[in-house]
């Protein structure tokens, strides 16, 4: 088989939520690949269409618009023919099947009445988008068939889960979004008095009805609030003020709980920490923010983390800031290597410390980290800064728990059928051929990569796609060739095709 045999060769760069572009990557974006995929205007045969009569030739996307969490959306899909032969669909036990992170979130309801179509002919089959989280859910759908242009049917789908309507507590400080069961930390002399002002947010779409607001804990006589029942409306506020009273030397411990009608969280709570001081003494304050753009108080507690999210083996992420300030009115001991990485990868992140060893009162410093890869997978680690004197003169620990993923990027390489008959038999196989940063013609050339063959299983015709798999950035060129019992040695290769990766997809 010549390069001939091949009259168009799809890739798509895979990406949950995106339909392909040109390129794979630049803030989560995905790829099509030269030539373009056939508009519904272009090469005939295979395709499917929705109720309105839409058309989507393989590779495009079908937007199935939004669904309420645990609920189910039904679509009814036709697959037809268009070509001036007759198409069978090859798949089995299923002509249509699903796969895609979030293909558990589809059901295919029914499938096609009919897997042989004429020209002309259609058949229908039902999809739902039934969402069990909110966000964007992307899955695809597969059709096997000996359609000798199409081949392979590949149909992207993309639906966005959303939360029915209620109210939604947040509670901040400041500029300082708390977490449920989260704390915050005051200092006060013995005898005296330190307040700190917290906001309640109705962040939903009904009323939050705040039913009551108390104290509990071993010395919750050593705290006071002034809060009260009562109707925060949509996107609007409520504030009280919460006090410490020191009555000596010592820490002191308590929670909060605001009670509403929140359908997630009807009880907030919130862990105080106070700490009864004689002179002067450092106080720290540690925060971040965290993936969502919000300002994180980790001076003290748990629960607190960043991820970097995907970067390919090799690369060094950007940095993650973290900020220490002194509240207090005596020097902050910061000397020798107060921040450390501990945890199940710590070789895999990496810190700069505190570019000052004692930090003076109402004044701040940083320290940074970063994220760098040696392998692709999941990673994680725990940072932990130490001081002796932060906590009101005692010794403290604040903790953030960083993680992060060696990256890959998925391509699906899709292809017209060979017209080599025998491929299409026992000992009939595809191979699918990469090579990072130049183009390549035979498989023994340095840095070229072959895939598992794409081997005859007994249907019509030899799959004819293949999912590869890269774990850096830059250009790959794609090659396919095919064998048979009557040529172990394979084809000559295809043409080549470019696939330009610049971040990974996960």
């Amino acid at each position: 088989m010549s390069s001939g045999y091949y009259r168009f060769i799809f890739i798509l760069c895979v990406l949950v939520g995106i339909i392909p572009q040109l390129n794979c990557g630049g803030g989560g974006g995905g790829m099509k690949l030269f030539p373009i995929f056939p508009s519904s205007s272009g090469i005939k045969g295979l395709h499917i269409s929705d109720s309105a009569g839409n058309r989507y030739s393989s590779g495009s996307t079908l937007s199935l618009g939004s669904a309420l969490i645990s609920s189910s959306s039904s679509n009814t899909l036709k697959v037809e023919n268009d070509g001036n032969f007759t198409v069978t669909l090859t798949g089995s036990p299923d002509a249509v099947s699903k796969s895609g992170i979030h293909s558990s979130q589809y059901v295919i309801d029914s499938q096609p009445a009919s897997t042989s179509l004429a020209d002309g002919d259609s058949s229908s089959f039902q999809i739902s988008f039934q969402p069990s989280s909110a966000g964007v859910k992307s899955a695809y759908l597969i059709i096997n068939s000996d359609d000798p242009n199409i081949g392979t049917y590949i149909l992207y789908l993309k639906g966005t889960g959303t939360e029915a309507p209620a109210p939604s507590i947040q509670v901040s400080e400041g500029s300082f979004n708390f977490i449920p069961n989260a704390q915050t930390n005051f200092y006060a002399p013995s005898g005296g008095t330190s307040s700190k002002t917290i906001t309640v947010k109705n962040s939903g779409d009904q009323d939050l009805i705040i039913s009551n607001i108390s104290l509990s804990g071993t010395d919750a006589g050593s705290f006071g609030e002034n809060g009260s029942s009562v109707t925060v409306s949509p996107k609007k506020t409520y504030t009280f003020t919460i006090s410490f009273n020191p009555p000596s030397v010592s820490t002191f411990s308590a929670s909060i709980s605001i009670d509403s009608n929140d359908p997630n969280i009807a009880s907030y709570a919130l862990g105080l920490s106070g700490v009864g001081t004689s002179g002067s003494v450092p106080q720290i304050s540690v925060t971040y923010s965290d993936n969502n753009g919000i300002s994180r108080d980790i001076t003290s507690g748990t629960g607190f983390s960043y991820s970097f999210g995907s970067v390919f083996p090799g690369v060094i992420s950007s940095s993650k800031t973290v900020t220490i300030r002194n509240l207090g009115s005596s020097n902050l001991d910061l000397s020798g290597t107060p921040v450390a990485l501990s945890g199940t990868d710590p070789g895999e992140f990496i810190l700069t410390q505190p570019s000052v060893t004692s930090l003076s009162p109402n004044t701040s410093t940083t320290f940074l980290i970063k994220f760098s890869p040696t392998s692709v997978g999941s990673k994680s680690a725990t940072v932990t800064l130490s001081t002796s004197n932060g906590k009101g003169g005692n010794a403290s620990s604040s903790v953030l728990d960083v993680s992060g993923a060696g990256g890959r990027r998925d391509i699906i390489v899709t292809w017209a059928h060979s017209k080599e008959h025998a491929v299409h038999m026992a000992s009939g196989a595809y191979r699918v051929c990469y090579k990072k940063g130049s183009d390549f013609s035979a498989e023994g050339d340095s840095g070229v990569t072959c895939d598992t063959d794409v081997m005859y299983a007994g249907d019509p015709y030899t799959p004819n796609y293949k999912t590869i798999t890269v774990s850096s950035a830059g250009t790959w060129y794609i090659r396919v060739k095919s064998f048979s019992q009557f040529n172990g040695t394979g084809s000559t290769f295809s043409k080549s095709i470019q696939a330009k990766v610049s971040s990974p997809g996960y």
